[in-house]
């Protein structure tokens, strides 16, 4: 009987090895290597900066060591021994996007960001894989974009649209021990959710404040029998709102009355919040419907997470049969909103839920910049919310998002000007991140890498997670 217990113990433990073992399995297109070049010289580019109107022809970045070192047109500077030369064949240089509203439950959703040329995100809802993950991209042993990641999302007990991703808290004092909780988890961005009580916000709000975390989420509702005005969220100084489909509910009661809707955007624009609109997300949950579920199975979800889509497949299902056209009509609205927004004076970013609810890592990127054209910004203004306003609300101006000296080299090469037309953003040539360049060839076996999330990983991750959060 002992040598049955010592074998059966020697073949789990042999198991255990197995899968962790294809748990940490990475396709070879997310490996760098490490002896690679992170300096260049890229001469005959076309300079698409944000910070400027127009583009620059005959222009020129040298990068060193993942920095840009120099920007400018003309005669090219004096190339430093072993830095290499690249020729941009005169196609537009400019800064690689930001998206601040993603979920990343596997590597492959980094590749397939980075493959579209996203190139920093934020992770809105925070796993204990994300920090370590987020060290691994940043000494180059994984390629992804620049990830940046709140704590786990906060919520109330019992609260509507609650799940078991979310850590739940009842009244002040679990409030305060879960903000100290995610502190020294190393976690220093807050995600707040709808639902929370009156208490629990305002505790959250004053932990937050004392240990210098910053705060962003859904504006607050509040309880039915203690709710929150939506003004509170206006004050809260969350570093952006989530959701233009969240502030219509919360701030308008779905109420469409256009003078409501400019009144609303008036009183935001004074308050100084910067909205992440996540138009995309609705639109996709509204081609459900108009196409009784075909959406789903569109090509761009050949990499949608299927341990994501499990959770998700009984709502695919509910909104498959749904037989009305309100969320087509909503959807209009919310566009119609967002454009509102901007014309107040608002200050957008791109962000887009992606990872979640049918909104495929990368390609959601660019699509919702395209929504913003159709709100009314132009393809310019679209670029900046992808760019320099990212960039602020995440608390890295003139680190990411920018085409100066000092900025990161995180760069993206598109063939046509995006000025003009997004669509071109279809078209990357190549990408730069952290000075590592990706040619086309790579860019396309990232996209093919992520093509492939591990169900085992991310089986694996929601575990910890749920311990974590318990």
């Amino acid at each position: 009987m002992h040598r049955l217990f010592v074998a059966l113990g020697l073949l789990l433990g042999i198991a255990s090895v197995i899968i962790l073992a294809r748990a940490q399995y990475l396709p070879g297109a997310m490996r760098p290597d490490q002896d690679a070049s992170r300096s260049y010289l890229i001469a005959n580019a076309t300079l698409l900066d944000p910070a400027t109107e127009g583009l620059r022809p005959d222009g020129h970045v040298l990068v060193i060591d993942g920095r840009i070192e120099a920007v400018g047109t003309g005669a090219l500077p004096a190339r430093p021994d072993g830095v290499a030369m690249i020729d941009a064949n005169g196609q537009v240089l400019m800064p690689g996007l930001i998206d601040v509203h993603v979920h990343i439950f596997d590597e492959t959703d980094l590749a397939a960001g980075l493959a579209h040329g996203v190139t920093t995100v934020r992770n809105m809802g925070g796993f204990p894989f994300h920090l370590p993950l987020a060290r691994q991209i940043e000494r180059g042993e994984i390629y992804g974009p620049r990830l940046l990641t709140t704590g786990p999302i906060l919520n109330e007990v019992g609260g509507r649209n609650g799940n078991a991703l979310h850590e739940a808290v009842d009244g002040a004092d679990e409030a305060r021990a879960s903000v100290r909780r995610q502190y020294a988890a190393g976690f220093r961005h807050l995600k707040l959710y709808s639902n929370l009580s009156r208490e629990s916000f305002a505790a959250i709000r004053e932990e937050a404040a004392a240990l210098g975390m910053t705060m962003s989420g859904h504006p607050v509702e509040g309880t039915e029998a203690d709710p929150v005005d939506f003004s509170a969220s206006l004050e809260a100084g969350l570093r952006t709102l989530e959701h233009a489909e969240s502030i219509v509910w919360y701030g308008l009661d779905d109420d469409m009355d256009p003078d409501r809707m400019r009144a609303l955007a008036r009183q935001i624009a004074a308050s100084g919040t910067v909205v992440d609109p996540t138009l995309v997300v609705h639109e996709n949950l509204a081609r459900i419907v108009e196409t009784a579920g075909a959406h789903i199975t569109r090509p761009e979800m050949a990499g949608y997470n299927p341990v994501i889509a499990g959770y998700e497949r009984e709502g695919w299902e509910y909104w498959s049969a749904y037989q009305h056209d309100d969320r087509t009509r909503m959807q209009a609205f919310y566009v119609a909103f967002t454009g509102a927004l901007h014309q107040a004076g608002v200050a957008l970013t791109v962000g887009t839920d992606s990872g979640v609810m049918v909104s495929p890592h990368g390609v959601s990127t660019l699509r919702e910049m395209e929504i913003l054209v159709d709100a009314g910004l132009t393809p310019l203004e679209a670029i900046r919310a992808a760019t320099l306003n990212g960039a602020d609300v995440l608390g890295l101006d003139g680190q990411v998002g920018c085409l100066a000296v000092d900025c990161a080299a995180d760069l993206i090469l598109v063939d046509g000007d995006p000025t003009q037309d997004l669509a071109r953003l279809h078209d990357l040539a190549a990408v730069m991140r952290d000075g590592r360049w990706l040619d086309r060839d790579q860019l396309d076996a990232l996209a093919e890498a992520a093509r492939h999330p591990s169900s085992l990983r991310t089986w694996w991750r929601l575990g910890q997670h749920r311990l974590a959060v318990r």
